[in-house]
């Protein structure tokens, strides 16, 4: 089954989207330019201002505009992310989901400032370590800290309550994990739950979504955006308000 909801009115975008990387992939194979998550990681280390996590992000986005695509949550969609960070607080963040840390630099850099925390939780140990160089250039580790595993065997080890949770990992993982850190007494009262390519991921996660819109507990609003770094193809954001409910149970 292709996870991507691909239908009439978007099927050309992904076909000229599809070509573009194969492009892409083959200029940066005959190029011996190696992964993309090690060549965006030295492309920052090479280009980006030392401590200035704008200038991360800035230099994240240069890199998948004119080299690889990047699966970030990019700069549209990146904007309902920091509104969900925005107020007297959050203190404390979890992430879903680190891949090459830009979404990290995008959160850490709000917190910062509050005395603020973020938990990254990565299963690849190559993504991780790529996400810590990028987030140490940005300047952020005192406040980052980014976990490998996966989100199944380290959600249970967590500590304390959460008060915004950005889930962009493994899509089929969405829902179970969002249970987990419930059922277990991980999410803040008022905890907003932002989740990532609800658009693209649209058949995927219908029982994500079915989830957070009808729950009780749940206040969920959608935002129709584009996909990160492309002009034309569809996606969307999420994002949950969640209340202690009466009663929860592991499923």
């Amino acid at each position: 089954m292709i996870p991507i909801t691909i239908h009439r009115r978007n099927a050309l975008q992904w076909l000229q989207f599809g070509l573009m990387e194969l492009f892409r992939v083959l200029r940066a194979f005959f190029s011996g330019a190696g992964s993309r998550e090690l060549s965006v990681t030295r492309y920052v280390e090479a280009n980006a201002t030392v401590g200035d996590p704008e200038s991360v992000i800035e230099t994240m986005d240069e890199y998948a505009l004119k080299h690889r695509f990047l699966m970030n949550v990019g700069e549209e969609k990146g904007e309902v992310l920091v509104n969900a960070l925005q107020g007297e607080g959050p203190t404390r963040c979890l992430e879903l989901g680190a891949y090459c840390g830009y979404s990290a630099v995008l959160i850490g850099k709000e917190i910062a400032l509050k005395g603020g925390s973020l938990t990254s939780l990565e299963l690849s140990p190559k993504n991780a370590e790529m996400a810590r160089r990028v987030v140490d250039h940005a300047g952020l580790t005192p406040c980052v800290d980014i976990r490998v595993g996966s989100a199944k065997e380290q959600i249970p080890m967590l500590e304390g309550t959460f008060d915004v949770v950005f889930i962009d990992h493994w899509k089929d993982d969405y829902l179970p994990d969002l249970r987990r850190l419930e059922t277990l007494g991980l999410l803040s009262p008022g905890a907003r739950i932002v989740a990532d390519n609800v658009g693209i991921f649209e058949n995927t996660l219908s029982e994500y979504l079915e989830y957070v819109r009808t729950a009780e507990h749940m206040e969920s609003t959608h935002y129709a955006t584009r996909m990160e770094y492309s002009d034309s193809i569809e996606d969307g954001v999420e994002v949950s308000i969640w209340s202690p409910p009466a009663r929860l149970e592991l499923t």
